[in-house]
């Protein structure tokens, strides 16, 4: 198949109502390999199957989480409250190459080692299946999703449109684990 030339972008100003109608939320995209750890919000995350589950995800070009998921094949995606002050704080801004962005807050750690910040209403444990770095201001990264699990002591991040109050009550780290319940590929789904 040959490129068109005669086909330019859109510009994005010009369709950003139809844009907005696309499915977004406020992601964590979170990796570690041996002794660095990086995190990044982000905004597009779309699942792209379902056997084996798998999720898509596109992040800015830049960030020094990319390296870090490329060494360790992997990541780590975290669902956050869009109203969480702390998080968005946090990684709103791209952060040092040499800075871990998560020594401020209370974290566990995935089967893979990425890190999950306990603010995190639900997590899913990742390994690269594809990588794509598209002539644009992201890149996308494929994921098998290899383990997944909730923090049940939070308000779930996903609404069916109904808003629901945030407790301000945040979960103490050393009773972490007992609130979060994890799932794997080794255990039997139960049947519905």
């Amino acid at each position: 198949m040959t490129s068109r030339n005669d086909w330019t972008p859109i510009e994005r100003c010009g369709i950003d109502d139809l844009l907005d109608q696309i499915p977004s939320g406020v992601f964590l995209l979170t990796g570690a390999f041996g002794d660095m750890r990086g995190a990044t919000l982000v905004r597009w995350v779309q699942q792209v199957a379902s056997q084996p589950p798998m999720l898509v995800v596109a992040i800015e070009k830049g960030q020094p989480l990319s390296p870090i998921i490329r060494d360790s094949r992997g990541f780590a995606l975290c669902l956050i409250a869009a109203n969480d002050p702390v998080c968005t704080r946090l990684f709103k801004q791209i952060p040092e190459h040499t800075q871990d962005p998560m020594i401020s807050i209370p974290c566990m750690k995935t089967p893979s080692g990425a890190p999950v910040p306990l603010r995190a209403t639900a997590w899913f444990d990742c390994e690269i299946v594809r990588h794509f770095d598209i002539e644009a201001d992201h890149e996308v990264y494929i994921g098998c999703i290899h383990h997944a699990g909730r923090n049940e002591a939070l308000p779930s991040a996903v609404t069916n449109g109904a808003a629901k109050k945030r407790k301000s009550q945040t979960p103490k780290t050393k009773s972490a684990g007992a609130r979060l319940r994890t799932q794997t590929k080794s255990r039997p789904r139960r049947a519905r």
